[in-house]
């Protein structure tokens, strides 16, 4: 008489298949569970420093917060802001909206940075109630465009950017 494998191994037999696939996809499943608690950290945490980033500029200084000088191809931006929030600002950008011949233009990095001197940084920055002057150095400009707007970007919040109308 035939028989059939007993009870007993083939549960231990079971057993040993359920641990197998649990340790190859034991890894990925805590993988993919980890990436996507942390993102949500990162993005709630993210989402609280823009509620605290507050800044814009000081229209007391030049024309609403901006002085500039354009001479043939370069030319110099100088803007005062202030940190109107509760958050440590630093490394900041400037954004050009420039009227030309040929309609709008926009004067973003490499054209246009921020000194050295003037600019933040994360052990440096620009404190909350405080002001600072930033200066930029403008190149492959043309003298007759029309400066129209300036945007100062932040790197701690970048979509907390004010802009100056000129």
């Amino acid at each position: 008489m035939m028989r059939g494998i007993s009870p007993m191994i083939s549960a231990v037999i079971l057993i040993l298949i359920v641990i197998a696939m649990a340790a190859i996809v034991g890894p990925w499943v805590l993988n993919i569970a980890t990436e996507t608690a942390g993102g949500a950290g990162q993005t709630t945490e993210q989402q609280i420093i823009c509620q605290r980033t507050a800044y814009d500029f000081d229209t007391d200084y030049g024309i609403n917060g901006v002085d500039w000088n354009f001479t043939g191809t370069n030319g110099t931006i100088t803007t005062k802001i202030i940190n109107t929030g509760t958050q440590n600002l630093y490394n900041f950008s400037f954004e050009l909206t420039m009227q030309t011949p040929l309609g709008e233009r926009l004067i973003v990095y490499p054209e246009i940075n921020v000194t050295l001197e003037t600019q933040r940084t994360k052990t440096n920055p620009l404190k909350p109630g405080n002001s600072h002057i930033l200066d930029g150095e403008i190149s492959n400009i043309n003298d007759t465009w029309s400066l129209t707007g300036v945007k100062i970007i932040n790197i701690v919040c970048p979509r907390v950017s004010p802009t100056a109308e000129l």
